[in-house]
């Protein structure tokens, strides 16, 4: 019985520091914590490598946004193609974009969703290996 207890005990000490990390990830709402992980723990869907980010966040509309330049392409397998040609109505945070950051609109692939509460949306540009993703709070 005393072995149980003793496993028990070290089996938490072990664990805490995991659960606190993965909880710290995925309660993370600006762009100073690790943004790639955030985004992948909400959405289930893998971030390819990128060769540069960019990422926004707005406390009024408790919306962060972030743009990735690819180095590979997204696996499309949980996307459908958008059938909308106005993107700005997709993403909440699609003002906070630069112009030349904003998606056109053609062609693009949406995969949205919640999770604990926290509503998430992919948009890929497969021509041009972008992706947009979004959290809202």
């Amino acid at each position: 019985m005393k072995k149980k207890i003793m496993w028990f005990i070290a089996l938490l000490v072990l664990s805490t520091p995991v659960i606190f990390i993965y909880l710290t990830l995925a309660n993370s709402t600006d762009c100073s914590q690790r943004v790639i992980d955030t985004y992948e723990i909400h959405s289930g869907i893998d971030i390819p490598e990128v060769d540069f980010v960019s990422c926004y966040y707005d406390e009024g509309l408790e919306t962060r946004i972030s743009v990735y330049q690819l180095n590979s392409f997204v696996d499309l397998n949980k996307f459908e193609l958008s059938g909308t040609s106005s993107v700005a109505g997709l993403l909440q945070g699609y003002n906070l974009l630069g112009e030349s950051e904003r998606p056109d609109g053609t062609d693009v692939y949406v995969a949205s969703g919640e999770t604990w509460g926290t509503e998430w949306t992919y948009v890929a540009d497969a021509k041009s290996k972008r992706l947009w993703t979004e959290l809202t709070y």
